[in-house]
């Protein structure tokens, strides 16, 4: 009968001599399949034996050298003993079969001379250490008994008379020939193999700290050393049996065995579950949730269909979902041994904070244990600072103890990317190449997960080549939606069993669309609305208490929205205010300025309503816009403004400006303009499209018409991603009229018509000086007055095609021309190599 937890890593026939068990647990109670409660002495014992060992020797510092069997014992005596039992200088005693300590291997003292003590003088005293150290070397030499030699505490070496003798014999045992079958078992209580290592450092014993600190890169098999685990969940069902058949204990079957898994999962000693067990009238897991005996929530539903269950995350269940059936089909070869590696279980989760990369590596933990790919399927989450020491040789000691906790579960590594992010003067490349020697080494027990911002992880799994191999798998945590985040608000609700006003609702849409569109790399997802419910439960509180409202029916109001989060709503005002007044320095276009200043009011108007609580079913509207004009007009400019407004506003999360025309959107050959018009409005998204002299899409190339092509990609887009989009079509009043009169589908999406009208000579007149004063040049006054009379008279006279802000460009720049030319034919200085004259306004 065996404990797995000790017995699975005594691998006897792998040629290993020692044996090294440390951690907590080895403090730990055992229960066996047959319903024995016993320490890991018994349970070594027991089993050593029924491997055919015929001599097992136990020392301590207290109890020295000790025999838990009779057999034992009497292999151990002198030869002239053994054949003398009434042999009067030694006796050697036994442990009972319940760990009583019953005999000891000693010495009679002999009579004193002054007075005798018959109670006392025939009382055996324990060998010294001196005494027993040839006892060992007896031992581990005979190759005639199968023998083992078990330290039961291994701290207390450093104590041992003569110990630098010992470690020394520890070495000759090492390099015992291979036909010797002798072991020596070493038990720690260290809770952490740093620690262990620490101290043998300190008591002399390098044979074990070398091993420890070279364990990544030891091709020894003489040594192993083993972490002792918790009870797994066959050990567990062993004690709810032995309550049942032993303390009369009643079990509740249904959900038993989830009970059991989720029991090992917790990673608590035996010691504890028993007292659990003991205090309760049932083994159940309404006793168990009673009782608070998980750290988190438990469920009996299947971990998979809780991750379907969850909000939002619809690439993640899609990903995982296509991976389960590969895993499947994987162990399945292996147990038919068409492949001898077990699956790959490791991932990479990229994604913003707060998108449940934690929550889904608990599940993944679970459906890992539910398809028999993992014993456990706990978790371990660690970042640097617990895989990283700080000095050399340490890093690989922390990183390994981690590791070996993580075992049989998931070890999940947020930020992953900083441990390599430290520099030469940092061992987080140690933490890596530990890492990747155990992923390796472990795969059928152990999945690690790394999470991060996926620009960062990109980095990190570029640093080494090894992560990419043995990290084949990325699963992408999306931003939750607007509608996403009221449902996670929603969620919380209904946990306190509460409610919200329509008019509160109205205006968390608002705002959770106003915090998504402007949202960065650190945008919090369910934090943010984690914090806002928390602040607006605080603010209900009070209200419900000082109004001597119904504590739990009174449901979350408008005005429980914190102040900040209404200011938030809003918008940066002040930036919309900057934006606007930048429109209104702009030259002329007064019909312009006020359009889009109707555009921007009826925005805000929107936001106000949904904030106050006021439904208005209005539809969806769209926000594409043409402006119409000739050039010069100012177009272009205005567009830029419109994208950085629309974002002031929460309507854009980017605002940023793309310019096209038909070259950027057309292709010579079939099938090429829509691909080549997707990736431009793809990279538009979140902005504005600026698509000038957008009538040229109509024109035919050689009866090749891919202007159409590109027409037909366009129209679906902008009715598709009008929330990610603004799309400006510009050109001349008249073919852009014809355009929209031969394009029913992009008329039908144009939600406003700017007309951008010419310049008057007075605004061309402002926009040269304003061209010279930003220049550095004076324009004295008799230049002005004649500047003015040029393009009262340019304006009066245009044509068609009339290039208003154009025009004043090529006038201002052959003055400047004309300028510089008299600076040198002149030799001008001073102020007047700055001053424009009459005679450098070109005819």
């Amino acid at each position: 009968m065996t404990v797995e937890r000790i017995t699975s890593w005594l691998n006897l026939d792998s040629g290993d001599r020692f044996f090294i068990f440390y951690g907590t647990n080895t403090s730990d109670t055992f229960c066996t399949p047959d319903l024995l409660l016993q320490d890991i002495e018994q349970v070594l014992h027991r089993y050593l034996q029924s491997q055919g060992y015929q001599r097992i020797l136990f020392y301590s510092g207290v109890e020295k050298l000790y025999f838990l069997d009779k057999v034992s014992r009497d292999r151990c005596l002198p030869q002239t003993q053994s054949n003398n039992n009434s042999a009067p200088c030694q006796e050697l005693r036994f442990s009972g079969s319940l760990g009583r300590k019953r005999g000891l291997l000693g010495r009679q003292t002999p009579a004193p001379t002054v007075a005798p003590q018959p109670t006392t003088s025939n009382a055996p005293t324990r060998l010294q250490d001196v005494n027993i150290l040839p006892i060992f070397e007896t031992v581990m030499q005979d190759i005639n008994q199968k023998s083992v030699i078990i330290f039961t505490n291994t701290e207390d070496l450093g104590q041992f008379a003569n110990h630098r003798e010992l470690f020394g014999r520890f070495v000759n045992w090492l390099r015992l020939p291979p036909q010797n079958c002798n072991l020596c078992i070493f038990i720690s209580h260290h809770e952490t193999i740093a620690k262990l290592q620490e101290y043998c450092d300190r008591i002399g014993f390098t044979l074990l700290s070398n091993y420890i600190r070279n364990r990544d890169n030891s091709t020894t098999q003489s040594l192993n050393l083993v972490r002792l685990s918790s009870p797994d969940i066959q050990e567990i069902n062993n004690l709810q049996q032995y309550f049942r058949l032993q303390e009369q204990k009643t079990l509740v079957w249904k959900n038993l065995n989830q009970l059991s898994q989720w029991i090992s999962a917790e990673n608590q000693s035996l010691k504890t579950w028993y007292h659990r067990f003991k205090i309760v009238p049932e083994i159940s897991l309404t006793q168990a949730k009673a009782k608070r005996w998980f750290v988190a929530d438990i469920s009996t539903q299947p971990a998979l269909e809780r991750l379907n269950q969850m909000i939002g995350l619809s690439s993640v269940k899609t990903l995982i979902s296509q991976q389960i059936p590969q895993l499947i089909v994987q162990q399945q070869r292996q147990k038919q041994g068409q492949q001898t590696d077990p699956p790959r279980l490791h991932l990479i989760f990229t994604g913003n904070p707060g998108t449940g990369k934690t929550t889904v590596a608990g599940l993944i933990g679970e459906i890992y244990r539910d398809l028999g790919l993992l014993k456990r399927g706990h978790v371990r989450e660690v970042a640097k600072q617990d895989l990283v020491a700080g000095y050399i040789g340490q890093t690989p000691i922390e990183t390994n103890e981690v590791i070996d906790q993580a075992l049989d579960g998931v070890l999940f590594i947020d930020e992953a990317y900083t441990l390599s992010q430290g520099g030469n003067n940092d061992f987080g490349q140690e933490a890596i190449d530990t890492l990747l020697k155990r992923m390796e080494d472990e795969r059928h027990r152990l999945a690690v997960i790394i999470a991060g911002y996926p620009d960062n992880i990109n980095e990190f799994l570029e640093s080494n080549p090894g992560l990419k191999r043995r990290l084949p798998t990325t699963i992408i945590f999306e931003d939750y939606t607007p509608s996403e985040l009221l449902a996670i608000f929603q969620q919380r609700l209904s946990r306190l069993q509460c409610s919200m006003t329509p008019e509160l609702e109205l205006a968390l849409v608002s705002l959770f669309t106003d915090l998504y569109r402007r949202r960065d790399q650190n945008f919090g997802n369910a934090g943010v609305v984690e914090n806002l419910f928390d602040k607006m439960d605080q603010l209900r509180s009070q209200r419900v208490i000082q109004q001597n409202l119904e504590p739990l029916q009174e449901p979350f109001q408008l005005q429980d929205l914190p102040p900040e989060y209404r200011q938030e709503s809003r918008k940066n005002e002040q930036v919309l205010q900057e934006l606007l007044q930048q429109l209104d320095r702009l030259t002329g276009l007064d019909s312009v300025k006020q359009n889009i200043k109707e555009i921007v009011n009826e925005q805000l108007a929107n936001q106000q309503l949904r904030e106050a609580g006021i439904s208005i079913h209005e539809g969806q509207q769209t926000r594409h816009l043409l402006f119409t004009g000739n050039p010069g007009t100012g177009k272009t400019t205005v567009a830029r403004l419109i994208g950085q407004i629309f974002k002031a506003l929460g309507l854009l999360e980017k605002g940023h400006f793309i310019e096209a025309n038909r070259s950027n959107l057309v292709a010579g050959y079939i099938g090429q303009t829509t691909l080549k018009t997707k990736e431009v409005i793809e990279s538009a998204l979140d902005g504005v499209l600026f698509i000038d002299e957008a009538y040229a899409l109509s024109r035919s190339d050689a009866g090749q018409d891919f202007g159409k092509e590109a027409i037909d990609t366009l129209v679906p887009m902008m009715e598709n991603e009008r929330d990610r989009l603004i799309v400006i079509l510009a050109g001349y009043t008249l073919e852009m009229q014809g355009f929209m009169n031969a394009n029913s589908g992009i008329k039908s999406r144009i939600g406003n018509i700017i007309e951008f009208p010419d310049y008057t000579g007075e605004e061309l007149h402002q926009i040269c000086l304003g061209m010279g004063q930003q220049g550095g040049w004076i324009v004295t006054p008799e230049v002005s007055a004649r500047l003015l009379i040029i393009f009262r008279d340019m304006y009066e006279n245009r044509g068609r095609n009339f290039g208003n802000g154009r025009e004043v460009r090529n006038l201002y720049e052959k003055m400047v021309q004309r300028l510089k030319s008299r600076i040198v034919r002149e030799h001008l200085s001073g102020e007047g190599m700055r001053t424009f004259r009459l005679e450098d306004i070109p005819n």
